[in-house]
């Protein structure tokens, strides 16, 4: 951007070049000029030489509705349609407060979001390539069309708490509804926050915005999409099936903005007041960039006679500024008709509004239907809480598995504690029996050697647990010389196990300890239930420490959390990583035996090697690269507790008596006592 014209750049993975992409062949021509030859300054020190070359202009591609052949795909300026209207078209900015985006975005991007099986594209062309949520009624991409009949094919809309499956909206006023919302938000209820939104459209209308005079209420919406648009993903130009949904379509925009363009059904020329020019006279067409947290309406002609797209590109151009896209959340939301139309008229009734009030608002469970296929439906309420949901073998179990080496390289090894376990485990009486209930790589053992008591660890990770053992071979980190300073003579007691389900004798120990666990389960249901195995582990006056982490962080925490229910990014080193190491020695053994010395096909295919990273990336499902770092990214599943959660859990577990809670280094923890039930 220094030289004052828009530029895109690609830098290839290790390598010592780019590609730039500029906007005109002219302005790549002042670019060579003016850059080539001189030195600049490396980050790391020393000076280099530039070197610039235009090798080719790019000009073969047209641009959909262009007049001239090989006029290049860059994008247009939204000030050349500034001028253009469209009647019942309508930008409402800042509908959101930041607060509330992040919230939004950290809901329906997380681990409870509800993404919906690929679906084929109308032309059958292949599936709908970019991810979408559907809540209330599926929208069917081949018919174009909602499916109607197929209840409990998606989840309901969530609901504020008062509602029901009534049509009717909460008896609250605006300011009760903005307070109610803003609870949420703080709260980190993300469900919850997405129903204040849905209610605080359906009380948008033609009275309290106006969209040029078209009427039009938002009262009836009934249908919810969303959609996931990453960097250079767009949409086709449509407009949105008639005979589906009524005159009023309202989306907001999460995350990254975006230019949508729209274009008059029948390419009618339409008045451009700022631009009277040849060049885009008559064209009939609107560039209108919606900003993150924007609400957009269209209604009237805006809705039934012109089309909208987003054109597939990185970049937007905006009043002469180029803004590179980001990842993308719009939530479409629209009134479902209940029948097609008769004759060319729409149906004026409306499909039954489904909602609920249980958050998450559905789980997905295999059934057998009438015929005994085996299919799947979603249903309100969680699972039975000794069934592992998905969230957690995938986020939690495999990622566990896959970073434990790093892992202990990181905390264990370097001793890093939460202070107030510790004192829990060195308060305890000499010779005490205690439960570590999610031990990991033992790293809280050594507290309880000092003391004089026997530790019994458990973990849902083998990689985890060998690495608790490997401390013990003759390493020197604090579990080794705690383990040596007691005169133990064997090597810790270690199970895999869940923590729903120990295998242990009911009231066995005299202490428990569950540190950094808890926040992994991803249901209420399962939370109760590991509290409760802690009690029948602990004999009657025994006590159980239990720690995770808190919604509220601390000043300065580089952790900052939108909503209760997360993905935690763990960036992993591949050299930490033995899955592809594994693989590549077994490929290395079949080539083994091969007569061919490797030749050109060797030789083609070293050099069409990829940057390490990604080959990690791919051998783990769930993982993603970060090429700028050459790091493996996983996405660990957590939930953050609000203060006072743990202690209204211990409540419903039953036999557990709070004697102190507490808050340290971004977490919440209690002490209980196991009382008689």
């Amino acid at each position: 951007e220094s030289s004052g014209v828009g530029a895109e750049a690609w830098c290839p993975p290790d390598a010592e070049h780019c590609f730039v992409g500029m906007r005109s062949a002219g302005d790549a021509e002042e670019v060579r000029e003016r850059l080539r030859g001189t030195e600049i300054e490396l980050p790391k020190g020393g000076r280099r030489r530039l070197y610039v070359e235009r090798v080719e202009v790019l000009e073969t591609k047209t641009r959909r509705g262009t007049e001239e052949k090989g006029e290049p795909t860059r994008a247009e300026c939204t000030s050349e349609t500034s001028g253009v209207a469209v009647p019942g078209l309508r930008l409402v900015e800042e509908h959101l407060s930041k607060e509330e985006e992040a919230c939004l975005l950290a809901v329906l991007t997380g681990p409870q979001a509800c993404w919906a099986p690929k679906q084929e594209r109308p032309s059958g062309g292949g599936s709908v390539r970019r991810r979408v949520q559907h809540y209330g009624y599926v929208f069917d991409y081949a018919s174009a069309d909602v499916r109607r009949e197929e209840y409990g094919a998606c989840p309901p809309l969530p609901a504020l708490s008062g509602e029901s499956q009534a049509d009717a909206s909460p008896a609250t006023s605006d300011d009760h509804l903005e307070d109610l919302l803003r609870t949420s938000v703080r709260d980190g209820r993300g469900w919850e926050a997405v129903a204040g939104v849905v209610e605080r459209c359906r009380r948008i209308s033609s009275s309290t915005v106006p969209a040029g005079g078209i009427d039009y209420d938002g009262r009836n919406l009934n249908q919810m999409t969303v959609n996931e648009y990453l960097p250079g993903q767009g949409i086709g130009s449509h407009v949105d099936t008639c005979t589906a949904f009524d005159n009023c379509l309202m989306s907001i925009t999460l995350g990254g903005g975006v230019v949508m363009e729209f274009r008059h059904v029948g390419g009618r020329n339409v008045v451009n007041k700022t631009d009277t020019t040849e060049k885009h006279r008559g064209k009939g067409k609107k560039l209108m960039y919606l900003p993150p947290r924007s609400l957009l309406i269209l209604t009237g002609p805006a809705r039934y006679e012109w089309e909208h797209m987003i054109v597939s590109r990185t970049t937007d151009t905006v009043d002469g500024k180029v803004l590179p896209r980001k990842l993308r959340i719009s939530m479409t939301l629209r009134a479902a008709l209940s029948a097609p139309c008769q004759d060319g008229v729409p149906s004026s009734q409306y499909l039954p509004r489904l909602q609920t009030t249980t958050f998450p608002p559905t789980i997905k469970y295999p059934r057998t239907n009438d015929a005994g296929e085996n299919d799947e439906f979603w249903t309100q309420g969680p699972a039975p809480p000794l069934q592992t949901p998905e969230t957690e073998r995938l986020h939690v179990h495999a990622v566990y598995d896959a970073i434990a080496t790093q892992w202990h390289h990181t905390r264990g090894r370097r001793g890093i504690l939460w202070p107030h376990a510790s004192q829990f485990l060195e308060s305890l009486p000499c010779g005490s029996l205690v439960s570590d209930v999610g031990c990991g790589d033992g790293k809280y053992f050594a507290a309880g050697w000092m003391s004089g008591t026997y530790v019994l660890g458990t973990d849902i990770s083998l990689p985890l647990l060998r690495q608790a053992l490997g401390g013990t071979g003759g390493g020197r980190d604090p579990r080794q010389e705690a383990y040596d300073a007691s005169g133990a003579s064997a090597r810790p007691a270690l199970a895999a196990a869940c923590c729903l389900r120990l295998p242990l004798r009911t009231g066995c120990c005299d202490a428990a300890v569950c540190i950094a666990v808890m926040h992994h389960l991803s249901t209420e249901e399962r939370r109760v239930r590991c509290l409760q195995e802690l009690r029948r582990v602990v004999r009657t006056g025994g006590r159980i420490n239990v720690q995770a982490w808190a919604l509220e962080q601390e000043e300065g925490s580089k952790r900052k959390f939108a909503a209760a229910d997360v993905f935690v990014p763990f960036n992993a080193q591949p050299k930490f990583l033995d899955r592809v190491l594994k693989k590549t020695e077994d490929q290395e053994d079949d080539c083994a035996g091969d007569d061919d010395g490797g030749g050109e096909d060797a030789a083609d295919s070293r050099a069409s090697q990829r940057h390490p990273s990604e080959a990690y990336a791919e051998a783990y499902e769930g993982s993603a690269l970060d090429s700028s770092k050459g790091l493996v990214v996983f996405q660990r599943y957590c939930h953050l507790y609000r203060k006072g959660e743990l202690k209204e859990l211990c409540h419903k577990a039953g036999g557990l008596e709070v004697v102190e809670e507490g808050y340290e280094s971004g977490n919440y923890y209690v002490v209980v006592e196991a009382v008689p039930f």
